[in-house]
């Protein structure tokens, strides 16, 4: 079977991985600390080596879909590999959802046909606003993304003024606790609304006892 991080010019391809298979990342910035706005930069990282899809805790279904994680973008979106199926993905964390792109024999040929993409670059990456965060932020450090405060999900307008940078694996411990929080919140109102109302005594006011 082929290596999935094998450097590859072909469609990809339906075949199962092996999973002893390990990366050999070939593209991303020379330097983590790179800024988003350097030339050629792509505004995402692609990991030396693959770490376990279980050091992403509250994802429940990403654990059920990928194996492992491969790079994540400058705004914190998570790229995912499957080793089982051959298959990549993306997660999208303040959406609190995951898309499959679907199989590729190698790393490099999703990098190429997704992540490179023009669309995927101004949709998912969002360029321009991307570019104006790391104006006014600076660099990245290393496992650094640029995260918007307060999370949109609290309040937050992502505006490019109102990004710092954070570290990446905290961030995506904190995203899926501020989902279960808001879920439990929600449920609890639902239930606040379903129960049902004690109308007490119907008695008129000055009625005898």
């Amino acid at each position: 079977m082929r290596n999935p991080f094998r450097r590859s010019t072909t469609s990809p391809q339906d075949t199962a991985v092996e999973p002893e298979s390990a990366p050999v990342v070939t593209r991303g910035p020379e330097s983590e600390t790179e800024p988003a706005t350097e030339p050629g930069s792509p505004g995402y990282r692609l990991l030396p080596s693959p770490r376990p899809v279980g050091d992403l805790p509250g994802w429940e279904g990403l654990h059920r879909s990928y194996t492992d994680v491969v790079g994540y973008s400058h705004l914190g979106h998570v790229f995912l590999h499957d080793r089982r199926e051959g298959t990549f993905g993306v997660l999208h964390p303040f959406r609190d959802a995951f898309k499959d792109y679907g199989r590729f024999d190698s790393l490099e040929h999703f990098d190429a046909m997704v992540l490179s993409d023009e669309g995927f670059d101004e949709f998912v990456l969002r360029r321009p606003h991307l570019d104006e965060v790391a104006r006014r932020t600076g660099p990245l450090g290393p496992d650094q993304v640029y995260v918007p405060v307060p999370y949109p999900i609290l309040g937050g307008d992502e505006s490019p003024d109102s990004y710092d940078r954070g570290d990446v694996w905290t961030f995506l411990r904190i995203v899926p606790q501020m989902f279960a929080r808001q879920r439990a919140q929600e449920a609890e109102a639902e239930t606040a609304r379903d129960a049902p109302v004690d109308e007490g005594r119907s008695d008129s006011p000055g009625a005898p006892a």
